[in-house]
């Protein structure tokens, strides 16, 4: 039970201390009598002897919860959080909060001690501290105060001495549950309403289901328990979808890259330039690609290649430009691009069909060169790192450009659509200042990713020192090892294709035409060169070397000359067919030809007895009617003169003549 003194029961009940004393002395209050600091009685009432109403107020007054029994009978959250203040703990308080804590705890103290130490009596004690110190102290005091104070710190939780002005209704909402539930429904939701919609909604929802719940609260205490009292990650789950969740608040990850040797991982992309160059044979503006792979250890551009079309042979290139100057990685980090996912490139990973019968393929560049690939989760942003540099090249690079286009219509330059009525840079100049940017000012740079102990040096540094295995090959193996690769196909009646650009090229030589057509191979090629490709069995053998074979492809309306060379070449491949025949037909010591062999078995069957049986012979008779019938009333048949005919006809020829 909660005792208070005359003082606070006259401050509440607005009643004079004497005739509260007089109504203790008589009995009509109840009350206790204690001993005061200076040993004097003093009556203590019980807090129950106020009305509930006048018990709220103290406990407000003294910033101390409301016990539920004195709150009204009602489901109003908003009146509840009036009256019930909010009771925090020390460890609650910011440090702010914590630092008004501590300055009350000396004014008590400060206090105590002035009135211990005064001469005259309690009350003038009192007065006369609070016109000393007034203006000693940051907050305002007088003597209700530091009574007031003084009770909460008997209570045993200092944390109640800060000021409470705002924090009795903080984390309490005015809304009631179901109309907060049903704006909840309105506005998390990918559709991503403007809040005013979602209070309209709701506004309508009321009237027609609820219209006890009317009228709502003002839309600006939606606002505030919006940013409130809804996490952001959850309103960025419900309302812009679960990448951006990811992208922004989502759980990851972390890598260790203290562990990571140079050349251990490499990761690739693609960027598309914010900047506009002029096509070297339209002179139209058109935008450029920068294809990219980037030592994660050290954050170096390894290999680049810049182009006005991202593909797969944009990545071999870019890649063969970094093995040639840093050495072979281990490990490639790449997105699910077909750029990277392509069957001869990297492997087709999670886009290879499943078919009912497995089919041979061809190993893959990165397999050939012992790089294993890893792909990053789709729309997983935080796992390529690379995004990163990107950024920074758009910020250091682009922006250098009279043609910087922004990333979009609001960072999109004024003077663009002037710029580009006059000359621009042209795209070869433009790579040759990107590639020079790229190798000898981004890698120069300071490194200042995840190992602390490297900051202070730059990426090239930071690269070298931490390079412990550089593999390496030849550039006749390095050139073999990156060709591209065709399907498994059959070697036809013009040896076997290749399609580039959505053109098919044929490739012929005699050993292919003779030993291998009707049968599986595959090929590979060097875009760069397509003068001949090389022809491997599905078992990866190499077979031969190929030539194109485009010289016997006319067109309609060919010349003699064009005509004779076609026909040249193919009764040069004829003769070998001719002379391949007569070789495999080499006739054996003694050998006959077929007819030969066919007639001696005729003898032979010739002389062979007939065998003696005896079966039971049926006479079958034709049963047929003669064509021309006899006569009509003659038993005799007629006979016909064919001579005496032929000699009417005769006659006849001759009276025509």
């Amino acid at each position: 039970m909660i005792f208070i003194t005359v003082l606070e029961y006259s401050e509440i009940t607005k009643c004079p201390r004497r005739t509260i004393k007089d109504r203790c002395k008589k009995g009509i209050l109840r009350c206790k009598i204690e001993l005061n600091s200076k040993n004097r009685p003093q009556y203590m009432i019980p807090l129950t002897e106020l009305t509930p109403k006048q018990q709220i107020k103290w406990y407000q007054d003294n910033k101390l919860p409301v016990p539920d029994e004195l709150l009204p009978n009602t489901s109003d959250k908003c009146l509840k959080s009036k009256l019930k203040s909010k009771n925090l703990s020390y460890e609650q308080l910011t440090d702010e909060q914590r630092k008004q804590v501590a300055l009350w705890e000396q004014i008590l103290e400060d206090w105590k001690l002035f009135v211990s130490g005064y001469s005259g009596g309690k009350t003038e004690a009192n007065k006369a501290f609070v016109k000393a110190y007034s203006n000693k102290y940051p907050v305002k005091i007088s003597v209700d105060i530091l009574y007031r104070k003084q009770n909460i710190y008997k209570s045993g939780n200092i944390a109640n001495l800060i000021d409470g002005r705002g924090l009795q209704r903080k984390g309490i909402s005015c809304i009631e549950e179901n109309l907060w539930q049903a704006f909840l429904y309105y506005y998390l939701d990918q559709s991503q309403h403007p809040l005013t919609t979602c209070y309209y909604y709701t506004t309508k929802w009321a009237e027609q289901e609820h219209p006890e719940l009317l009228p709502l609260p003002h839309i600006s205490t939606f606002y505030r328990h919006i940013e409130n009292d809804v996490p952001a990650p959850t309103k960025t789950y419900a309302r812009d979808g679960e990448k951006a969740y990811r992208d922004k608040y989502g759980f990851y990850i972390k890598r260790e890259y203290e562990n990571i040797q140079s050349n251990d991982y490499w990761v690739a992309d693609s960027h598309t330039f914010d900047v506009m160059v002029a096509d070297g044979t339209t002179q139209k503006p058109k935008r450029m690609y920068l294809v990219a792979f980037m030592d994660v250890r050290s954050g170096v551009f390894t290999g680049i290649y810049i182009t006005d079309k991202p593909s797969s042979q944009a990545t071999l290139y870019a890649l063969y430009r970094g093995i040639s100057k840093y050495g072979i990685p281990k490990n490639i980090y790449v997105d699910n691009g077909r750029e990277f996912l392509t069957f001869d490139v990297g492997g087709l990973g999670h886009r290879k069909k499943k078919s009912r019968q497995e089919q041979p393929e061809p190993p893959p560049v990165f397999k050939r060169l012992g790089i294993e690939m890893t792909n990053a989760i789709v729309k997983n942003a935080r796992a390529k790192i690379i995004e990163r540099r990107f950024l920074d090249v758009k910020n250091q690079l682009s922006r250098l450009f009279d043609t910087y286009t922004g990333g979009n219509v609001l960072e999109k330059p004024e003077r663009l659509k002037k710029v580009l009525k006059g000359k621009i840079i042209d795209e070869l100049e433009f790579t040759n200042i990107v590639e020079d940017m790229l190798n000898y000012y981004f890698n120069e740079q300071a490194y200042n990713s995840e190992v602390t102990e490297d900051h202070g040096k730059t990426r090239n540094e930071v690269y070298y020192e931490h390079l412990i295995e550089k593999r390496v090959a030849a550039k006749e193996d390095l050139w073999l090892m990156m060709l591209r690769s065709t399907k498994p196909h059959k070697v036809g009646r013009r040896g076997v294709h290749i399609t580039v650009s959505g053109k098919r090229i044929d490739y012929v030589n005699d050993d292919l035409l003779m030993n291998w057509q009707g049968k599986q191979v595959y090929v590979r090629y060097d875009p760069k060169n397509l003068g001949s490709v090389r022809v491997y069995d599905l078992e990866d053998r190499y077979i031969t070397t190929a030539q194109c074979a485009n010289d016997t492809v006319l067109e309609y309306g060919a010349n003699k000359q064009e005509i004779a060379g076609a026909m040249k070449e193919i009764r040069r491949q004829e003769r070998i067919v001719r002379e391949s025949v007569k070789a495999h037909r080499t006739v054996a010591l003694g050998a006959k030809n077929a007819l030969d062999i066919i007639l001696c078995e005729v003898e032979n069957n010739k002389r062979k007895p007939l065998e003696n049986h005896n079966p039971v012979l049926k006479i079958q008779r034709a049963n047929e009617e003669s064509y021309y019938q006899e006569a009509v009333g003659s038993n005799e048949p007629v006979v016909i003169d064919i001579n005496r005919m032929i000699r009417n006809a005769e006659k006849r020829k001759d009276e025509f003549k």
